[in-house]
């Protein structure tokens, strides 16, 4: 651009000198020309600047995937995967709100359950645990009977409440929970102390530590 700059004076400086014998690069000229190259240092200043924060923000998420990754490492904590998504079975006994926090802090958040497979596996995952008793799901209602995954805030596509609570007036209790021998759901107070299941989609940053 400088260039083509350099070669326009050269020319109206020929044209003005020799063809119309007027005094080459008046006030208005040199006045429009300072202009035009005053505007590309700032396109060049703001693309410098944008550039480097492009590149802060990829350094940012970078950051943020490493530490993902260290918290699944942390503690030796065992995740599982299954299609795409890593799973991790808590076993220690906390209220519904603590296992949400607990699942957050490594990298996931209280699972979400989309179908009967997935379901099913996951009664799996909980047998092989050994606890034989409830675990805390990811779903919860603010309207009785409105149950929502805490995860995106989705109301439920699948259900697997236990027979005999297919009505919103059947629910007494704000907080879901897995029976461990028959996959049902049921609902039951979020100030009980249970296991939980945490689900991660960012199975694909973990390369060591899941079965």
């Amino acid at each position: 651009m400088t260039s083509v700059l350099r070669f326009t004076i050269i020319v109206v400086c020929v044209v003005c000198g020799t063809v119309f014998s007027l005094p080459c690069l008046t006030v208005k000229f040199k006045q429009d020309f300072n202009k035009a190259r005053n505007a590309l240092k700032s396109l060049e200043g703001s693309l410098k600047s944008q550039a480097s924060s492009i590149n802060s923000k990829v350094q940012a998420v970078d950051k943020d995937m490493t530490s993902m990754e260290e918290d699944f490492k942390r503690e030796g904590r065992q995740w599982t995967k299954y299609n795409k998504h890593c799973y991790y079975i808590g076993d220690d006994s906390v209220r519904w709100t603590d296992a949400e926090r607990k699942c957050r802090e490594i990298g996931g958040y209280l699972v979400k359950i989309d179908d009967s497979s997935e379901n099913s596996w996951i009664q799996q995952q909980i047998i092989k645990s050994n606890k034989k008793t409830y675990f805390w799901l990811g779903s919860t209602d603010v309207v009785n009977g409105d149950w929502r995954w805490i995860y995106d805030q989705t109301q439920l596509s699948y259900k697997n409440f236990n027979p005999g609570t297919s009505n919103k007036n059947s629910y007494t209790y704000n907080c879901i929970m897995m029976y461990y021998s028959s996959g049902n759901w049921t609902d039951y107070s979020c100030n009980n102390g249970y296991p939980y299941v945490c689900e991660s989609n960012f199975c694909k940053f973990y390369t060591a530590g899941y079965s």
